[in-house]
């Protein structure tokens, strides 16, 4: 949008009077090959959202996990189970997700690793 208002102010103020036309006009032409190129290509990127997205996310314990307490994603906190034990500040990474219960562990040398 920003480049058919520089057209219009170039096509009135700085060039000749025929180009005018055509300055706006390549202008609107290129918003909208512009317009149609993102809107394909973000097409194609899968939507992640919800539980599904959330799954092996780092998150941090605040409150110590024993085997329930709290954790920080991001910045919200969220009430976590972990099996194994975890103490504040040791990094987990959430496995599920009930109801509005985070089921975090440890992190595995394979997921670490690669």
């Amino acid at each position: 949008m920003l480049i058919i208002v520089g057209s219009v102010v170039l096509a009135v103020f700085v060039a000749p009077p025929h180009w005018g036309p055509v300055l706006v006009g390549c202008a609107i032409f290129w918003e909208i090959a512009e317009k149609l190129y993102w809107f394909r290509s973000t097409k194609r990127i899968p939507i992640a959202v919800g539980r599904d997205a959330m799954i092996g996310l780092p998150v941090t314990v605040i409150s110590p996990c024993q085997p329930e307490g709290r954790v920080q994603l991001g910045g919200e906190r969220w009430k976590a189970r972990c099996t194994a034990g975890a103490g504040v500040g040791e990094t987990l990474v959430i496995e599920a997700v009930e109801q509005i219960t985070l089921v975090v562990s440890q992190r595995s040398d394979r997921a670490h690793n690669g």
